[in-house]
């Protein structure tokens, strides 16, 4: 913390944060069309596989070495 906000405040706007951005990627999730992916061709779901796998492993790696709490 750079002190420009109480401590007090600190842990519900963490709360707040989580809960945000959990809906802000679910959103985005609800926003796709597999259908579409899939008539797009192979390659086109292949890549949208592994840019959700390299996603995924990087948060894990965030989580993993990163001092998170």
């Amino acid at each position: 913390s750079l002190g420009w906000l109480p401590e007090a405040i600190l842990p519900p706007l963490q709360v707040s944060v989580s809960a945000l951005t959990l809906i802000a990627m679910a959103a985005l999730g609800l926003m796709v069309d597999p259908r579409a992916v899939v008539r797009a061709g192979p390659r086109v779901a292949a890549v949208a596989a592994l840019s959700a796998l390299l996603i995924g492993v990087l948060a894990l790696g965030v989580i993993a070495f990163l001092p998170l709490g």
